[in-house]
């Protein structure tokens, strides 16, 4: 009979993100393969309820800074009651207080954290001891390019294994546009969707995609701009709008939403315009489950999934020239369209899901718990 795991994961995850989303999907899955899951959280933020909701037993962790020992000693007081076989960490106060509670608590499950962005390692004894620690049994990095990251720093190549963030195939599939999304959003008829998922931040490159759409109007193009995302019903980016002289009436700007599959069978084109920090971008991940061509910033992970001409289209990031031009391409040639459709499918389907991501996870762990007994 194969070994139940009990896994406890660890995040400081209030509001609900890209991260948030991986951690719990995470969870899902090795559930499913049959493995124990504790999630530890804030429990009145948006992962803690979602969890919640989903079955999962939730526990209270709330870090107030990366070394708040207080939370270590409760955080090592639960190891050494549920004795978990791994500690998952996946976000950087969960990652120190995760080392923290292991060097005190008598119970030493595998330590492994998962590095999600490609921003600069800081420097110093204590960041250096935060990567390094012989604590740490394993990380897992989001993208080759941010393993690259993690080896330069001085991180052990054995000790950093790249598992590529999953997508939920079954609710990220090509479908047509959803009806209720075309008459909320009161969309013209024929006019193509130009959408940009993810919050509202000068790293997520709206201020980039604003002025690509000038110039794409400039040239004639007609097309409605639709942003997604938290903050993205902000006053700063309507204001932001507003500024680069775009049509009143060909802009939405929605917020943060549960419904993004929805919002995507509508979109002509999804944009990732990243500035700084992306690794693997979730929304072009999920835009290209759904056969939605892509066009994104030349940054860390995304030319792993953005296939240049085959998947989607790279512009080299902040270049707002360059990204007009790609999708001026996008939006002009259906033939085109059609093409990074069809390949965008295939592509996360046999890479790219859930599924692979909880077993290739399992795998990790079972290889780092094997090597711990011997």
């Amino acid at each position: 009979m194969a070994e139940k795991l009990k896994i406890l994961h660890i995040t400081e995850s209030f509001g609900w993100s890209g991260g948030a989303a991986q951690a719990l999907s995470l969870a899902r899955e090795l559930r499913a393969l049959g493995h124990l899951n504790i999630i530890a959280c804030p429990v009145h933020g948006d992962l803690g309820r979602k969890a919640a909701a989903d079955g999962f037993e939730v526990v209270n962790f709330q870090p107030k800074r990366d070394y708040d020992l207080k939370t270590a000693f409760a955080l090592a007081r639960l190891l050494d009651e549920r004795k978990p076989d791994v500690l998952q960490a996946h976000h950087p106060k969960a990652h120190a207080m995760g080392l923290l509670a292991k060097f005190l608590a008598k119970h030493k499950p595998v330590f492994v954290f998962t590095r999600r962005v490609s921003h600069p390692i800081v420097t110093g004894f204590f960041a250096k001891l935060k990567y390094t620690s012989r604590l740490i049994d394993g990380c897992i990095a989001v993208a080759d390019s941010v393993r690259e990251i993690l080896i330069a720093y001085g991180v052990r190549p054995e000790r950093v294994r790249t598992i590529y963030s999953g997508t939920d195939t079954a609710r990220f599939s090509p479908r047509p546009p959803a009806l209720e999304i075309v008459g909320e959003l009161t969309l013209p008829p024929g006019l193509p969707v130009v959408m940009l998922v993810g919050n509202f931040s000068a790293h997520k490159g709206q201020h980039v995609l604003l002025e690509a759409a000038g110039l794409l109007r400039a040239r004639g193009l007609d097309f409605v701009l639709v942003f997604a995302g938290r903050g993205t019903d902000s006053p700063e980016l309507k204001e932001l709008y507003s500024a680069a002289g775009l049509p009143e009436n060909k802009a939405r700007f929605l917020g943060l939403r549960d419904d993004v599959e929805k919002l995507l069978s509508i979109a002509s084109v999804s944009v990732n315009a990243a500035v700084k920090g992306e690794a693997l971008s979730g929304s072009i991940r999920e835009s290209l489950a759904m056969g939605v061509p892509a066009v994104a910033s030349d940054i860390s992970g995304n030319s792993e999934i953005v296939k240049e001409g085959v998947t989607g289209l790279l512009f080299p990031r902040g270049d707002a020239a360059a990204l007009a031009d790609r999708l001026e391409a996008v939006l002009r040639d259906p033939g085109l369209r059609e093409k990074l459709s069809r390949n965008s499918v295939s592509l996360v389907r046999e890479g790219f899901t859930t599924a692979i991501m909880g077993a290739r996870t399992l795998e990790y762990y079972k290889e780092l718990l094997s090597a711990k007994r011997r």
